[in-house]
């Protein structure tokens, strides 16, 4: 689980990083990315309906992809404001595969170490 301080959750937040902020996308996610004055990183992840019709299917999408944002926390170079959103082709990937995907984004946008 994130813990609160690293979590994005205001509409103003949402807002300034889809407005001002920088993306990433690929056929599996798109990322958008805005360096904050905070002194650590936050995350939100964006699973649609259309993603699943199963509550369920979406959670797990979500953890799994919050659960590698975690385990690599320490790699950012700045502090940044990251929001993830899903797409369709993500769904039927294994954990290692969208680990893979999203380190080789974060690195290829210098974003990771």
């Amino acid at each position: 689980m994130i813990a609160q301080k690293n979590r994005l959750s205001s509409r103003a937040d949402f807002g300034r990083i889809f407005k001002n902020g920088n993306k990433i996308s690929n056929q599996y996610c798109n990322i958008r990315y805005l360096v904050n004055q905070l002194g650590y990183c936050r995350f939100a992840v964006i699973v649609s309906n259309k993603i699943s019709s199963k509550a369920a299917e979406r959670n797990q999408i979500k953890r799994r992809i919050k659960a590698i944002l975690i385990k690599n926390l320490f790699k950012f170079s700045k502090n940044f404001d990251i929001v993830v959103t899903v797409l369709p082709a993500l769904k039927g990937l294994k954990y290692q595969d969208v680990e893979e995907i999203f380190l080789n984004l974060f690195k290829k946008q210098k974003i990771l170490l």
